[in-house]
């Protein structure tokens, strides 16, 4: 919910003091505050102020209550806070999306990938990623020689190299 004006100068006014604060316990504890914060603050707050009592329909009105609120930086959250105007806002909770179930099977003329295929689409797995075990061994998605597989998962085409054959066993889970 974006701040209204009143409120950007309620702020300003308020990290006014917080900047105040902070170079008087800059002197006592050697901490490196801008010393004219403070008073930059109070100038360009009280031109906001005058513009917004004595024309509050300027167009321009609304970018300098910006740059203000902008020089308020570490003071803001502290300041609204103090007003009470900080709704602190809310995540909504992350409703997980249910895992697909994997495939377990043995090749046969039937089977999710049929003897001699090499391709098959899975459209359950889109937007995941899979693990795909062959004969008990976790396959790599690089050609290094051997047996290995390429994954798209956009599309949901499972593609292995090479192609399979009767009684061997695979397991896909997504991942």
């Amino acid at each position: 919910m974006p701040l209204s004006i009143n409120d950007i100068i309620n702020i300003a006014r308020i990290s006014q003091y917080l900047a105040i604060d902070d170079v008087e316990k800059g002197k006592l504890y050697d901490k490196r505050i801008a010393p004219l914060t403070p008073q930059i603050l109070y100038t360009i707050r009280k031109g906001v102020e005058w513009m917004y009592g004595n024309y509050p329909g300027n167009d321009s009105l609304p970018m300098t209550a910006n740059y203000l609120f902008s020089l308020c930086r570490g003071y803001n959250l502290q300041a609204q806070a103090i007003l009470g105007t900080s709704t602190g806002g809310s995540v909504a909770p992350v409703t997980p999306a249910s895992i697909p179930n994997a495939y377990d099977f043995v090749v046969s003329g039937s089977s999710l990938i049929p003897t001699g295929a090499s391709s098959v689409t899975i459209p359950a797995y889109i937007g995941w990623n899979v693990l795909v075990v062959r004969g008990g061994i976790v396959q790599s998605n690089i050609n290094t020689g051997g047996s290995y597989y390429s994954w798209n998962k956009t599309t949901g085409l499972l593609t292995i190299y090479p192609a399979a054959y009767v009684d061997e066993q695979f397991q896909i889970y997504p991942v």
